[in-house]
């Protein structure tokens, strides 16, 4: 009987892309009456003076779904609070003299309840919440628990405060008189209610499971993005192509609140016990969004240092889905090609036991880094779907590459790794000399024999080495001889300019142990050879934590490297490594600025540092403009389509955000 309504409520109107909400609405309604189906059954159970621990339940079958029942499951599973409660009517069948379906409208709240990972409650009729939810509603409140709120975040805890009320059902089952009550008690009231149960499903629908981008959307952004920051050159901006919607063009305003987001009036997290140098750094590294997002399709993919991969809607900010939890910390741009979307996840610790054989050895000993489980996803890019997973000894922070159809993954253990990207199969692994930290492979393709190297950088040793993307063979490894410091080469991901055959890599060098400072240095390569072209170093400063380079991009003959042991941009000649300007970031605090790689588009460098998003003019180096719009930027690089910036940060937020809001005067 409840799968028959469930199909007489499915609406037929299509939507574009995807399911259609017949067949969406049918699933939904279908599953979730399996659920309340499941509660129902168990309430029945316990009708007749039964307990649930050590408290009684009565519930009437005839009056629908039970308050007492939903209040103490709410209870057990959000002891401590929560920051969302839906509400859904309870008791009678006839409201105004209009029937009701009660099922409907608890297929529909524990559809939101589900999305927004909060508490299903019952009110007792249009007019009261009844004792039982009353009193579970204060419950859901989540409790002061942070000695230092005024100053401190205390991360992957709810915010002190009362949830957040979505009241669901049709739109007379909760009275004015209950709304403006819960209103003046302080609760946030989001409505969602229809004359009908289709129609509330549909609005539900919209929220839970929206459409995925049309086909005009998703033909105005790359089909593709297969490598970190989107090229070789890392310069990740794309014209709006002709005949692209407005809103492309124009740009666009969200934020969206990944699981663990902090507000962005709210210091660093262990910001008292770490001080303004490494509290943000850990931040960037657990909680928020390490580097940039990637745009495919009409849809953002961003990787949270929260253990989440989410999708999300280019145009709305709305999320379309979510991956969750993963092995570890994803820290890369998620990989979109053939289909699928490949994602990495790992950890920046080292054994402890290794680290005392490494000193005890003088530094000839080989090191493994990542100290939790590591690995590889391959998702379905169409629907989420986990595909394949391949497990590693050894972190895998950096993000992959595909060439064809083969995957590539370097990791901590020392090793670049071949997979068919359908299937996960293992075609090669080939040691490296050295573990990769954060360096993301690119790739170089001889004009002349058409062969395909991966070229990635790796620590201990600090080389930079290019690997046969077919057969898995050391081309040729290329170990500087400058004085690397500290992860060096294996810290950062090159980049190849394909015309010119050139690859540029940067290292902190000359570590002054005395002083506490170091250097950073930028060399070119030959593509073919590894031979070094120039090299220059670029100012000494105090040792940056964490990740300790700059990304560069390279664009029109121009090198573009920020340094965040100076806390500056350098626009280096390709050719020759000649400085041409210099720009100082400002406010760039303790910790340093300059990490994340710059984008040209049209006419004008753009880049994301600190707290703040930059416009420059790339042939001098001359602030146009700056906006700040929340949060710090980590390893972040900008990502252009059209006329909106995308980017992501570590106060784990992904923002949306037009280009004429950071340059007013900007016109495309």
């Amino acid at each position: 009987m409840e799968t028959q309504k469930a199909t007489l409520v499915a609406s037929s109107v299509k939507i574009q892309g995807g399911f259609s909400r017949e067949e969406t609405t049918l699933k939904i309604r279908t599953r979730l009456i399996m659920t309340t189906t499941a509660l129902a059954a168990a309430a029945s159970a316990i009708s007749a003076g039964g307990t649930i621990g050590s408290t009684s339940v009565a519930v009437d079958a005839a009056s629908g779904p039970s308050p007492s029942f939903a209040a103490q499951v709410a209870e057990r599973l959000f002891p401590s609070g929560t920051s969302t409660v839906v509400l859904v009517p309870g008791s009678a069948n006839m409201i105004n003299n209009i029937s009701r379906d009660s099922s409907t409208d608890v297929v529909a709240g524990q559809a939101l309840a589900s999305r927004f990972g909060g508490a299903l409650l019952v009110t007792q009729d249009a007019n009261n919440l009844g004792p039982a939810t009353a009193s579970a509603l204060q419950i859901m409140t989540a409790p002061q628990v942070n000695p230092n709120s005024t100053y401190e975040v205390q991360p992957f805890q709810p915010a002190a405060g009362l949830p957040t009320l979505y009241l669901v059902g049709t739109t007379a089952s909760f009275s004015p008189a209950l709304i403006k009550s819960l209103s003046q008690s302080g609760y946030q009231i989001n409505l969602v209610t229809s004359a009908t149960p289709v129609g509330l499903l549909e609005k539900v629908q919209a929220i839970v499971a929206p459409p995925t981008p049309n086909s005009s959307n998703q033909a105005s952004f790359p089909a593709s993005w297969t490598s970190y920051a989107g090229g070789q050159d890392h310069n990740s901006a794309y014209d709006a192509p002709k005949g692209a919607p407005s809103w492309v063009q124009s740009g666009v305003r969200w934020n969206f609140a990944e699981s663990a987001a902090v507000p962005f009036n709210q210091s660093y997290a262990d910001v008292q016990q770490l001080g303004d140098r490494s509290a943000p750094v850990k931040m960037t590294q657990n909680l928020g969004n390490a580097v940039g997002v990637t745009a495919v399709g009409g849809i953002i993919y961003a990787e949270s240092d929260d253990y989440h991969l989410y999708a999300i809607d280019a145009q709305t900010g709305q999320q379309l889905w979510e991956s969750y939890p993963l092995a570890n910390t994803p820290m890369g741009n998620p990989i979109v090609a053939n289909g699928m979307i490949y994602v990495t996840v790992g950890d920046t610790g080292f054994p402890f036991s290794q680290l005392l054989k490494f000193y005890l050895n003088n530094g000839n000993f080989s090191l493994t880094r990542g100290l939790m489980y590591s690995a590889i996803y391959a998702f379905s890019q169409q629907t989420g779907r986990l595909v394949w997973r391949q497990d590693f000894h050894g972190e895998a922070m950096a993000s992959p590459v595909v060439v064809g159809s083969t995957v590539y993954e370097p990791t901590g253990g020392g090793t670049l790794w071949a997979f068919d990207g359908a299937t996960g199969a293992v075609k090669f692994e080939t040691p490296m000399g050295g573990f990769d930290s954060m360096s993301s492979p690119n790739t170089y393709t001889d004009p002349t024999t058409k062969k395909t190297e991966i070229i990635v950088g790796t620590s201990n040793s600090s080389n930079v080495v290019a690997i046969d993307a077919s057969s898995g063979a050391v081309n040729w490894k290329q170990p500087t001889n400058l004085s690397i410091f500290n992860t060096g080469m294996g810290d950062n991901s090159p980049a190849v300019d394909q015309a010119n055959g050139l690859i540029f890599q940067d290292s902190v060098v000359d570590f002054n142990q005395k002083a506490g400072t170091v250097n950073l240095a930028v060399y070119a390569m030959d593509a073919k050879t590894g031979a070094v072209v120039w090299s220059t170093t670029l100012g000494s400063g105090a040792t940056s934590p964490a990740y300790k380079s700059g990304v560069i991009m390279v664009h029109h003959g121009v090198v573009y490297v920020g340094s965040p042991v100076t806390s500056q941009l350098f626009a280096l000649n390709e050719a020759t490594g000649k400085e041409l300007w210099s720009f100082n970031y400002q406010n760039a605090g303790p910790a340093g600025a300059g990490r994340g790689g710059a984008v040209y588009y049209h006419g004008i460098l753009w880049v994301a540092s600190g707290p703040t998003i930059y416009s420059i003019n790339p042939s001098s180096g001359a602030e146009i403009s700056s906006y700040s719009p929340g949060g710090r930027f980590g390893i972040v690089n900008p990502v252009i389509v059209g006329g909106t910036m995308y980017l992501d940060n570590s106060y784990d937020w992904v923002q949306a955000i037009p280009l004429t809001t950071i340059d007013p005067g900007f016109k495309l």
